[in-house]
Formats: structure tokens, sequence, C-alpha cells
């Protein structure tokens, strides 16, 4: 489970981008007993791709099976 920080660090985007997206109840969270919200990262991915080992984002209409091995 992600931390909205984490989630944001992740896929390489804010976390004002990762709260409107559960804002929007596009990813679903999970509070902790400490009133923490958590994410599922196979919701967060579903939404954000996550980031390429170079730290660049996969473009979003490219199939990942179409990119080069070894990118």
């Amino acid at each position: 489970m992600y931390t909205i920080a984490t989630a944001a660090a992740v896929v390489g985007r804010n976390k004002t981008a990762i709260m409107r997206a559960i804002e929007a109840g596009k990813i679903p969270v999970v509070h902790t007993e400490g009133g923490e919200m958590t994410i599922d990262p196979a919701d967060l991915h579903r939404i954000f791709p996550p980031l390429r080992k170079d730290g660049a984002r996969p473009a979003l209409n490219q199939s990942p099976l179409l990119i080069a091995v070894g990118t």
C-alpha cells in the first residue's frame, strides 16, 4: 500500500494530481487506523503508469509491448 506521497513519487506526479484522482473517484483509498489514506498499487497503476527505470513516463497512448527492449 502506498501513501499519497509515495504514490505520487512512483508515478512521477505531484500529490495534487493523486488527490484529484481520488476526489474524482478514479482511485479508491483505504484509511488506516491513524487516519492516513493509503492506495493499493494496482488501483494507482490502472490510472497512472509507473515510471520507467530511466525515470521517464511511458507514452500514455503507446502500448508497453511496443517499447524497445533495454529502454
